[in-house]
């Protein structure tokens, strides 16, 4: 009888990678959409694509198609190629080990790798060098511990089940203030996320295929590129020799877990320190998978080897220094680059040496994850949506027909041009240096309704606490024509939370006079800069973007305070917690200032 596997969807070269190499071997392979959120490939190597009900939604119906299935079309072993493939055949594990062979362990040794917790208990045991990892419940707990927390800090999903839904699989904060308004924005934070201090170092993947409480075999990966850009998948990624004292902690955590099959477990390694840290266990097909195979050992093939009674013949040796690419991958990450507005302090490499480094990597040295002579339609699929994707994102990022209304053709055009100038790196924009003369501060927004007025309390506030004894006006105005009679009801609801009432703030329409009156002006984005300079070039010495107080030239990171729009109090609350962070900075700035001034010193830098 033809042998026939089920693969779950996983990441497009990764289920590709699978598939390849079981139908090599004369292995009919089906993939399963378990989550809606992949389309069949068009690849040689599969036979079949199905999309089954979702096992979160309808259990039941999903389990009824998937066992129709292997009953119908005597499919014999499954493949679970994602975490949320692992999180599916864990639900149903009893009902399905009758029908068909599993490649994953039983649900409780599932669950010590996909709770990171577990997985942190189970390393301890074994004496494996661990992040040092904080538990936050609130933003009370967060105060209590402000003094031993060593920034930056890194946050973690605590589970990998329905990773998805927490909105990001890692972020960075560079200071206790960047930490504090994640608090603020999300009540539910710190029960969601680990907090761990962040370790410096590459990312090293040590690759086991354990059978019996014996590895049979160990491969080493080193990541070059990951996606996102703040950690996670290889995007190129080169093979090594595996290093004996990570191999060996990583079978004894795999042993301490009560893993049998393949996994991946990851180590941030410090090549000065000669040290390795453990990030975290994948016990599923990991994204230098290809690499691997590439390199001469074939997961894919020697676990089903063994689930069928067969003794893989592997390899004593692969090759070391193979370096591969997930063209893909690499395109969305320059998109990153390129395209997206940077929400955290996490640092980014350079784009000039990003595009020299994408260049290079078409060299014939690097073998592509995906590009196979027999099976082409897969890697020129992706490249075309990659493209796709990455020019409807320029086009997106760069120009919007909104904008055009707003300005005009002449002023969209120079805001065109100062963006790609500053993703590009060639224009940066520079807090002020000296306030040790202003007096008067005038914050500036397209509606005076929700940003601007609440920087006006927000600075108030900051000012009072600081008790110094200088006097500041502080203004805000909106560059619409004709502005609204009263506030927003969303900014009135979020300010009241954070103890501040708009209730008799009135929007009011920038003026010359404002403009002449104010020592210095503080715009939230450079769609307002546009405007400010088409209608008021001489005002260009004084006025700045209050992002810049926290960027200082860098490019990227929360330079712009976006506009939430009015009705949406959760983007309202986002807009207010990123405000505060920037005002508190300029209150801090100003009051330095004013105090260097009355001391007949030079004001200091920022």
């Amino acid at each position: 009888m033809q042998r026939r596997v089920i693969i779950f969807n996983a990441v497009e070269h990764v289920q590709l990678a699978v598939a390849r190499s079981l139908n090599r071997r004369g292995i009919k392979v089906a993939i399963a959409d378990i989550n809606g959120s992949s389309q069949r490939p068009r690849s040689r190597a599969v036979d079949r694509f199905v999309k089954l009900p979702s096992v979160d939604d309808t259990p039941d119906e999903f389990l009824d198609a998937l066992t129709g299935l292997i009953r119908s079309e005597h499919y014999d072993m499954v493949f679970p190629c994602s975490d949320a493939g692992v999180v599916a055949v864990s639900k149903c594990y009893e009902r399905l080990r009758p029908l068909v062979h599993l490649a994953c362990p039983p649900p409780q040794v599932v669950a010590r790798v996909l709770n990171k917790r577990l997985t942190l208990k189970a390393a301890e045991g074994c004496n494996i060098a661990t992040p040092v990892t904080h538990t936050i419940c609130d933003q009370f707990a967060l105060e209590k511990i402000r003094e031993r927390l060593h920034f930056p800090i890194i946050a973690k999903p605590a589970s990998k089940v329905d990773e998805s839904s927490h909105g990001f699989k890692m972020a960075y904060f560079a200071a206790f203030e960047d930490l504090a308004s994640a608090f603020r924005r999300e009540p539910r934070f710190g029960s969601l996320y680990l907090f761990q201090e962040y370790c410096a170092g590459v990312g090293v993947g040590i690759e086991i295929l354990i059978h019996g409480g014996h590895p049979l075999v160990i491969f080493q990966h080193r990541r070059l590129k990951e996606l996102p850009l703040t950690g996670g998948g290889s995007v190129v990624a080169v093979s090594e020799q595996p290093d004996p004292i990570l191999a060996k902690q990583a079978v004894a955590l795999l042993r301490e877990i009560g893993w049998e099959g393949a996994a991946m477990v990851e180590f941030r390694y410090n090549p000065i320190k000669r040290e390795g840290i453990l990030m975290e266990v994948n016990g599923r097909y990991w994204g230098s998978l290809p690499l691997a195979i590439r390199a001469g050992i074939d997961f894919p093939f020697y676990e089903w080897q063994l689930a069928h009674g067969e003794r893989p013949a592997i390899p004593k040796s692969y090759r070391y220094g193979l370096k591969t690419r997930w063209l893909l991958g690499d395109i969305r990450r320059l998109q990153m680059l390129l395209t997206e507005t940077e929400t955290d302090s996490f640092p980014r490499p350079s784009i000039g040496n990003e595009l020299i480094r994408f260049v290079r990597d078409f060299a014939p040295t690097t073998r592509s994850a995906v590009w196979s002579w027999s099976d082409p339609l897969p890697a020129l699929d992706q490249l075309r949506t990659a493209l796709r994707q990455l020019v409807k994102a320029l086009i997106s990022r760069f120009t919007r027909f909104d904008e055009y209304q707003y300005l005009g053709l002449r002023n969209t055009k120079w805001l065109l041009r100062e963006r790609v100038l500053h993703v590009l790196g060639f224009k940066r924009y520079l807090a002020p240096q000296n306030l040790c003369r202003v007096k008067t501060v005038l914050f500036v927004c397209h509606g005076n309704l929700i940003r601007s007025p609440m920087a006006v309390a927000l600075l108030n506030r900051h000012l009072a606490r600081s008790r110094f004894e200088a006097r500041f006006e502080v203004l805000s105005a909106g560059l619409i024509e004709r502005p609204q009679e009263q506030s927003d009801e969303s900014a009135l609801r979020a300010a009241a939370e954070l103890g501040i009432s708009l209730a008799q703030h009135r929007p009011r329409q920038l003026t010359p006079k404002l403009i002449e009156t104010a020592d210095i002006i503080f715009l939230m984005d450079r769609l307002n800069e546009a405007r400010m300079l088409a209608a008021h070039p001489e005002a260009k010495s004084k006025m700045f973007l209050l992002g810049s107080l926290n960027v200082n030239g860098k490019r990227g990171a929360a330079l712009e305070i976006q506009d939430p729009g009015v009705g949406d109090i959760g983007k309202v609350r986002r807009c207010y917690s990123e405000l505060d962070i920037h005002v508190r900075t300029l209150a801090n700035m100003l009051v330095r200032s004013q105090i260097d001034g009355n001391l007949g010193k030079e004001p200091s830098e920022v």
